[in-house]
């Protein structure tokens, strides 16, 4: 087992701005930070790693935690309290893909709340080693309980934000985190979930939701593929690639489809899995962006290969073009705006 360096967590995040709030007003009693004996990094072969023992709590106070609520220009409150857009994060980890939307929807008065699910829980390897040196499920594991905690958290702070009005958006390993909170979060306090860039596999995804989901793709995101045209939303996998099934996480797709239970057997293709909800009556359909890769707010588009592990190299595609982040922007705030409830 490897122990990776952990530092020491700072008790308050920083405030930035004077047209945010941010968490960093939180009492001591408040805070919950990760305990000494929290998850383990472990290599499964040369440069891949999975995750073991228990994971982090939310801990507001965490330095990597902003939850940043629009103001008037002189730093006055809006007229109304805002809605909330919680942004779980891809699996890199927090970086300027998540910071980048938060700014365009800071814009249209909406509040958000970014975290890193990583840091959490004490490890900051950074983006190079997560983004292609660690398992699927065990990134999401980690990002699913730090969400969690997150929607959980902002249900009590309805003096900051309209906690009626809640949205979850999340990329990549952080669309399949949302899209299985999509199951359990209260259609009270959750207006809708936005997976961008939805992978089939990992913690697999839930058999039900009870809040409209909208997928969000980017119409040349081959992220991890292994040819040009291995589209994301058609992706499949071997189940091996799955988690068993575990309490934490929501039944689904992973229940029969995972490294001990027809391990041989093809993951759900995103919209394979979509289309059957849709047959249930769910509220759920797919939005596709011309110009557009994997992770929208990424940057401009970046036609290159990652490695994972030590030689499993693959077609990468991320960002996109102006256009692009306009109209999904426009397309968020639209959907928003559509689905809070009336002040």
């Amino acid at each position: 087992m490897t122990r990776p360096r952990r530092l020491t967590n700072w008790p308050l995040a920083a405030c930035l701005g004077l047209i945010s709030l941010c968490s960093a007003a939180q009492t001591p009693s408040d805070c919950h930070p990760a305990p000494e004996n929290v998850a383990e990094l472990v290599q499964i072969r040369p440069r891949f790693h999975t995750v073991k023992g228990p994971l982090a709590p939310f801990d507001p106070c965490h330095k990597s935690v902003q939850l940043k609520v629009p103001s008037r220009w002189n730093g006055s409150p809006l007229p109304t309290k805002p809605p909330l857009v919680i942004i779980a994060h891809g699996g890199g980890g927090l970086g300027m893909l998540e910071r980048n939307l938060a700014a365009a929807l800071h814009k249209h008065d909406i509040a958000t709340l970014v975290f890193d699910a990583y840091h959490l829980n004490g490890f900051y390897q950074g983006y190079p080693f997560w983004g292609s040196q660690a398992t699927n499920e065990s990134r999401q594991r980690m990002i699913y309980k730090a969400t969690l905690g997150a929607y959980e958290w902002a249900l009590t702070q309805s003096d900051k934000i309209d906690n009626r009005a809640i949205f979850l958006q999340g990329v990549s390993n952080g669309a399949a985190v949302v899209a299985n909170l999509a199951s359990v979060v209260s259609p009270e306090h959750v207006r809708a979930v936005v997976p961008e860039g939805l992978p089939g596999m990992g913690i697999g995804l839930p058999d039900t939701v009870a809040v409209p989901v909208r997928l969000i793709f980017g119409k040349l995101d081959n992220y991890g593929g292994k040819h040009q045209e291995d589209w994301m939303w058609l992706r499949q996998e071997s189940c091996r690639v799955n988690r068993p099934p575990s309490r934490e996480i929501p039944s689904g797709n992973a229940q029969l489809c995972n490294g001990r239970d027809h391990p041989t057997d093809l993951t759900e293709k995103p919209i394979d899995w979509m289309q059957r909800l849709k047959m249930k009556g769910a509220d759920i359909d797919i939005w596709f962006y011309d110009h557009a890769a994997h992770g929208i707010f990424q940057g401009p588009i970046d036609r290159k290969m990652l490695t994972y592990g030590a030689d499993h190299t693959t077609f990468s595609w991320t960002g996109s073009d102006p256009s692009a982040k306009e109209k999904m922007a426009a397309d968020l705030v639209r959907l928003i705006q559509t689905l809070r409830p009336q002040q």
